[in-house]
């Protein structure tokens, strides 16, 4: 177990929960959250997540604390796989899943400040392989904005992806095409198949890939030095596996660079991109598009859930957090950020079960849950 701590006056704020990628939220009544005392109770946090952590049978476990600067609390716990022995470290890679998107949204955002590309221009050429779609009239109305609110009409995924695909038009089966589920801007339909085709024509707009864009303009700038949307060599000197439900362990081989949801990375490069989230989606920020509602989701009880630019936006009677969820499965990661209590955490855990670290947490720290 690894932790470090750092001391800062924002520590003494308060901090809310991560809530889950598409599920509205409904949050609870209860105590007043522990962060509210002074002062703030930071050295009983490795030893809580350590018993939550066995309690759920989580094998490991990567968490951040962080606020508009940076990571004030780091955490690392358990094992990278059930079956063998070596420990999670700070510099020991998970599988974020969707936090890809946020990720993927603030170099979308970055190259539209620079004029390289139009949040509102069409996304076309749609590319040969996806022919049905192209054929679609309705495929002339895709634009940035839309892809990256969920508005474009796509579904999640068309089919089963085939993981060891190396090339886009590999991962799905040559009668599996992608077709409209709904009109473009008609409503929110949460879409990674919407994520990539905005990833094929930023790549085809710049000649760059997403990994040497991402490097260049996000991990690079905020030095996310353990973070990579390719599962390569690098990632694979210190990677965590994944686990079923059943706490067997599995990795899948990743064979393409997809900003729905490859990016590997730890709990301090999260917390990192986090801190920075938090500094740009402010009032006259670089990223502040990204935290304006573009869609309405729904609302639960008095919690109402929005879709920005790439992130989820709650508002709750305790104000507003920015949030992203992440589950391939076999791992489970969350992120987000409190507007009126300036902190956020990330998580990061191995399992399957992962999600059930969520409600002891947020009642942990935040003294109240939300459920997804």
């Amino acid at each position: 177990m690894t932790r470090r701590l750092t001391a800062t006056p924002l520590l003494r704020t308060l901090f809310g929960l991560l809530l889950s990628q598409a599920p509205l939220p409904v949050m609870e009544p209860g105590a007043a959250p522990v962060f509210a005392q002074e002062p703030p109770p930071t050295e009983t946090l490795a030893p809580f997540l350590d018993s939550i952590r066995v309690a759920h049978g989580i094998p490991g476990l990567s968490f951040a604390l962080f606020n508009a600067e940076g990571a004030v609390f780091e955490y690392s716990g358990g094992l990278k796989a059930a079956t063998g022995q070596d420990p999670v470290g700070p510099a020991t890679v998970f599988e974020a899943a969707s936090i890809s998107k946020p990720v993927f949204a603030a170099l979308v955002l970055d190259l539209a400040r620079e004029g390289v590309l139009d949040l509102d221009e069409r996304v076309t050429p749609i590319p040969e392989d996806l022919d049905v779609l192209a054929a679609d009239p309705r495929s002339e109305l895709l634009t940035p904005r839309l892809l990256l609110a969920h508005l474009g009409g796509l579904p999640n995924w068309r089919a089963r992806m085939r993981f060891e695909a190396t090339r886009y038009e590999d991962m799905f089966a040559s009668d599996q095409h992608l077709t409209f589920r709904q009109d473009p801007g008609a409503g929110y339909l949460y879409s990674g198949e919407g994520f990539v085709l905005l990833q094929r024509f930023v790549e085809a707009r710049t000649g760059r890939t997403l990994q040497d864009l991402a490097t260049e303009r996000v991990f690079g700038p905020l030095g996310m030095d353990r973070s990579s949307f390719l599962y390569d060599d690098a990632m694979r000197t210190d990677a965590a596996s994944g686990h079923n439900r059943d706490g067997e362990p599995d990795k899948w081989l990743l064979g393409l660079a997809l900003s729905s949801s490859t990016l590997h990375t730890t709990a301090t490069d999260l917390a990192a991109f986090g801190a920075f989230l938090a500094r740009e989606t402010g009032d006259g920020g670089s990223l502040e598009a990204m935290a304006e509602s573009a869609v309405s989701v729904g609302q639960t009880g008095d919690v109402s859930v929005d879709w920005g630019l790439g992130i989820g936006i709650a508002s709750t009677p305790r104000g507003r957090f920015l949030y992203h969820g992440g589950n391939n499965v076999i791992f489970i990661a969350e992120l987000l950020w409190s507007e009126v209590d300036q902190l956020g955490y990330a998580i990061l855990t191995n399992s399957a079960n992962g999600r059930q670290l969520l409600e002891p947490i947020q009642e942990r720290l935040f003294g109240t849950s939300f459920v997804p």
